[in-house]
């Protein structure tokens, strides 16, 4: 149940700090001058609609790939083979 917890946890702060950073970006297009100028810029290309989708599609799978590479470095290899029953014997 410990690693459940971490787990959410873990997941909590990744999304905190993904729209604790869209805040941060979007209260910079109200600075004045050339600061409020790039923070505009910035807020119209995350948020328009092919960059916006676009971006996550390549995050998303990014951290796909990322998990994935954890998850089989820390499990080991899937490699099976079969006895001669054909029953399935993971080599460790």
């Amino acid at each position: 149940m410990e690693t459940r917890k971490k787990h959410m946890m873990i997941g909590f702060a990744l999304i905190l700090f993904f729209f604790i950073a869209l805040g941060g970006i979007a209260a910079a297009a109200y600075l004045p001058g050339f600061s409020g100028e790039v923070g505009r810029m910035c807020l119209a290309l995350i948020t328009s609609p092919f960059l916006m989708e676009t971006s996550i599609f390549f995050l998303a799978l990014t951290l796909l790939f990322a998990i994935n590479g954890w998850r089989r470095n820390r499990e080991g290899d899937d490699w099976v083979t079969l006895d001669e029953n054909g029953v399935p014997v993971r080599d460790k």
